[in-house]
């Protein structure tokens, strides 16, 4: 009997081994792939034990990806992090989420780039705190061109953030009438739109930082792509 339970443990061991090998190479693909989308210092885990019975079944509990950096033709981010539950479909095709949240870090600077406002051209982008950004650009009043400084709220708007100004001040410390300090919070006003995110998937909450504006995603029923 003694041998025979040192058997049966033998034989389980090789199989949580085995197990955690093929976690491995699966893991070790993923991160690949991943790679060759734009995604840097990737780390991907997927929850769940056995392993392999998920991988048979084609079905997994969680997968979670963490990565330095995100970049591509639509735009770039920072300190990513994707969590998919319920991850249903083949290696390669379509594939359904249960259930996604994710974070990550899209720079000032990449959001002056990519402004959804035409003629907008903003000289710089930074955290005001209590929610809010600053806001700096070229103006012209009366016929005067000068710097304007704005402040900001920052509101989340399905696949896009929004920033509307609340308060206008011509460089020098010059403070403008409410008719024309309205016109001119027009002006700094935009939208920016996240690209890329797959349909059902939008923005929780944004909350500007030091870098750049944290933004925190949801969704359920998620169809994507695997390539």
């Amino acid at each position: 009997m003694r041998k025979f339970l040192a058997f049966v443990v033998i034989l389980a061991l090789a199989g949580v081994a085995g197990d955690r090998v093929a976690h491995r190479l699966a893991t070790d693909s993923a991160e690949s792939r991943l790679a060759a989308k734009g995604l840097t210092g990737t780390q991907v885990e997927v929850s769940g034990f056995p392993f392999l019975d998920q991988a048979l079944r084609r079905r997994f509990d969680e997968v979670r990806v963490d990565a330095r950096s995100l970049r591509t033709d639509r735009g770039s981010a920072s300190n990513v992090r994707i969590v998919a539950r319920d991850v249903r479909g083949p290696s390669l095709g379509q594939v359904t989420i249960g259930g996604l949240s994710g974070r990550g870090t899209v720079t000032y600077a990449e959001v002056v780039r990519r402004v959804d406002q035409p003629g907008l051209t903003l000289l710089s982008l930074r955290d005001a705190g209590d929610g809010r950004v600053e806001l700096r650009r070229k103006v012209t009043v009366l016929g005067r061109t000068a710097t304007a400084t704005a402040v900001g709220r920052v509101q989340a708007r399905g696949q896009r953030l929004r920033v509307t100004a609340t308060s206008v001040e011509i460089t020098g410390g010059s403070s403008v009438d409410d008719p024309r300090a309205q016109s001119l919070s027009d002006l700094f006003s935009f939208t920016y739109r996240l690209r890329g995110l797959p349909e059902g998937v939008v923005i929780r909450s944004i909350d500007p930082a030091g870098d750049g504006f944290v933004v925190r995603l949801a969704g359920a029923d998620v169809s994507v792509v695997v390539e």
